[in-house]
């Protein structure tokens, strides 16, 4: 049993959906393969900022951009990570951000901005209104309008060749699903893999969880088994965020119909900043963890026991520390930090740009993360932290700050320390993978390339898939990076010459179970 279209997109987050349109509107006909029972991906569970140059919103807002001035500030956000740069995908991004905003407009996304987004120069940072699934809503529809094949609950076993080594389709659930000008991988990154985690990164990373637990790195698997190499696999985004509230965020609670996407805009662009500060402060504080700020200025991190895990000079390092353990852990800061970052230029979590919460804010918004007590003792009971531990470690920390030498984990920022209470405690955390910057080396056009840059005939990766060396350093980089690859490469595909041979040849072994050691990486 085979199922033919013009068009086989693997993945059903925001890459793989734009691809199925581009490749509809240029007319072909296409099938989205969906591993999950439904779509959205990352893209539906991301905070949901796009950072694009040259776009009606900057023209309005009176922001004069360009971009070699957006391919400027990408290099000064990059920093020593410049070198390993994919600057060919990035000039595609710059280039192509800016028509995608204005194209995602036009299908009924409306956005808020444009933002800072530090270190850019530009307010380039547009805001999904009224949140990601925003994106997945409208792209759905469109979907729908265009004729795009859906098929959920379908995880592909493989790639599928004909006699000439071309791609032909992908096998999924017993049924050959065929694509007659190409396929496309759009299955997100590896963060949820822990064999690749733990054979690209160490052990350690293996052990902390991602946001996303469907990113397991299909594509990947997939486009190596073909001959697909992949690139910078040791690049991961470990940090710490809060548990979920008890109590729903309202933002995520609104449904994301365009009218009410229109009428949010409407009402956001006439709200006095602080009130709208004050509104976005609610869903900042519902998972964003702390500045690293708070830790150079003085704070620590303790688990449960009362122990510290790591340096808190790192995030990958306390992030890999939390996951080993427990995974949970709270900020402890004394009543100097706590006035400190009650208000700007200290902020203890950021939305840049756009909200900006403090000690006070987690008070009203997250008191089941918020903990105070004047004496360690009472703290340690409100917030669930063994005190005796916690007690040790607070008095060991304050001789580490006062030494300048921290002989446990090699800290080297003590800001003041831990001094006079009343003590606060933020928690519990937990350690998470939100993103890995790892993909499958691509070509302009997002055609799979081999070890020596030749395309492999009938397969190109889009988003996360196909990041293919970019660095993506800033905010609103992956999403504009997932909907501009998509476009691209669903339009190619559309108009690349059909195959002749459609007829399946060789094993039929699932790429899935191969062994990590038959992909090759390109770091």
């Amino acid at each position: 049993m085979n199922t033919i279209s013009d068009v086989l997109v693997i993945g059903g987050g925001g890459s793989g959906l734009c691809a199925a349109i581009s490749a509809a509107t240029s007319g072909a006909t296409v099938t989205v393969l969906e591993k999950c029972e439904r779509i959205g991906g990352s893209t539906g569970m991301s905070v949901g900022s796009f950072t694009a140059a040259g776009t009606s919103y900057q023209y309005r807002a009176g922001v004069n951009d360009s971009t070699d001035f957006f391919i400027e500030d990408m290099k000064t956000a990059n920093g020593a990570d410049e070198a390993r740069e994919n600057q060919e995908l990035r000039r595609v991004l710059a280039e192509h951000a800016g028509p995608t905003v204005e194209w995602l407009s036009s299908i009924g996304v409306q956005f808020l901005g444009p933002t800072p987004e530090p270190p850019y120069e530009k307010p380039r940072m547009h805001n999904v209104l009224p949140n990601s699934k925003a994106y997945i809503t409208a792209l759905a529809r469109e979907c729908r309008k265009r004729g795009v094949a859906i098929v959920t609950s379908a995880r592909v076993e493989k790639l599928l060749r004909n006699a000439a080594g071309e791609i032909i389709g992908a096998r999924a659930r017993g049924v050959d699903y065929l694509g007659r000008r190409g396929v496309i991988l759009a299955t997100g990154d590896y963060s949820a893999a822990a064999d690749m985690k733990r054979a690209y990164v160490g052990e350690a990373a293996a052990k902390v969880q991602a946001v996303n637990p469907n990113n397991t790195g299909d594509g990947f698997r997939l486009g190596g088994d073909v001959g697909g190499v992949m690139l910078q696999m040791d690049r991961l985004y470990e940090g710490l965020r809060f548990a979920p509230a008890n109590l729903p965020d309202p933002i995520k609670l609104l449904p994301s119909h365009p009218a009410v996407s229109r009428a949010m805009r409407l009402v956001v662009e006439r709200l006095p900043k602080k009130l709208l500060a004050v509104v976005l402060r609610g869903a900042l504080t519902s998972w964003v963890g702390p500045n690293n700020t708070m830790y150079a200025a003085g704070a620590i991190l303790v688990d449960p026991d009362g122990r510290r895990v790591a340096n808190e000079d790192s995030d990958k390092e306390l992030a890999r520390g939390v996951a080993a353990g427990s995974n949970q852990a709270y900020m402890v800061f004394d009543a100097a930090l706590a006035r400190k970052f009650s208000a700007w230029p200290h902020p203890v979590s950021t939305f840049p740009g756009v909200a900006y919460a403090y000690v006070q804010d987690y008070k009203s918004y997250r008191p089941d993360m918020y903990h105070e007590g004047a004496t360690l003792e009472e703290l340690a009971a409100k917030a669930g932290i063994d005190a005796h531990g916690l007690a040790r470690t607070v008095e060991a920390f304050r001789g580490y700050a006062s030494a300048g030498r921290d002989p446990e984990f090699g800290r080297t920022r003590f800001g003041s320390g831990i001094g006079e209470g009343p003590y606060y405690a933020l928690g519990p955390m937990n350690a998470y993978i939100t993103l890995a910057d790892g993909g499958l080396a691509v070509d302009t056009d997002l055609r799979v390339t081999e070890a020596g840059g030749t395309p492999i005939p009938g397969l190109w990766a889009a988003g996360s898939t196909g990041q293919g060396g970019l660095q993506l350093l800033n905010h609103g980089l992956h999403i504009g990076w997932a909907m501009v690859s998509g476009r691209i490469a669903g339009r190619n595909v559309a108009y690349a010459l059909p195959r002749e041979d459609l007829t399946p040849f060789g094993d039929t072994t699932s790429v899935l179970e191969l062994p990590l050691d038959r992909l090759e990486v390109v770091r």
